[in-house]
């Protein structure tokens, strides 16, 4: 690199770290002015909203989650899961790792997911049209189902390592 591209590219930098210490500047301070009162505020509209601890680890998290599509492998096949937008809220341990998860999704059902120490999901409430618990394995594959029938019978599944049904009743 020439000097005079280095000096060019130097420009640059301290142009964009001077636009964005304004903008950040001006942020914080629009910040102080509606937490002080300064500035009324009725809402406030954010995506994600943060709660940390003195050691700025999140603890809760107000979350908005969009739809997404993630593709799963199963048997050697590549199939696509659907996940939908859900309003979600986020309660972590002190270490950082969730521990609760409830959402309320788009469908007009609820969930809450209860985790274990790493985080991972192990036992999942969930309600839409009929209610059901899911207990999960280490890996995240649910391998026991509780529910009820549209009868409102109760019903069983157990799963294998793979997803399939090993055993329903009734």
């Amino acid at each position: 690199m020439e000097g005079s591209e280095k000096k060019s590219l130097s420009r640059q930098i301290i142009g964009l770290w001077f636009a964005w210490s304004i903008s950040f500047s001006l942020l914080l301070l629009l910040g102080v002015l509606v937490i002080t009162g300064i500035i009324p505020a009725k809402v406030i509209k954010v995506r994600q909203f943060v709660v940390v601890d003195d050691k700025s680890i999140p603890r809760i998290a107000l979350v908005m989650e969009p739809g997404r599509i993630v593709e799963l492998q199963r048997k050697g096949e590549t199939f696509p899961v659907h996940y939908i937008e859900s309003a979600a809220v986020y309660v972590y341990d002190p270490s950082g790792k969730p521990r609760i998860i409830l959402r309320a999704n788009s469908d007009h059902s609820a969930e809450v997911n209860l985790c274990d120490r790493q985080g991972k999901v192990r036992i999942g409430f969930s309600a839409s049209e009929l209610p059901n618990v899911t207990f999960y394995d280490e890996y995240g594959r649910g391998r026991l189902t509780l529910s009820l029938s549209g009868t409102g019978d109760p019903k069983i599944k157990f799963y294998s390592p793979d997803w399939q049904v090993i055993y329903e009743a009734p």
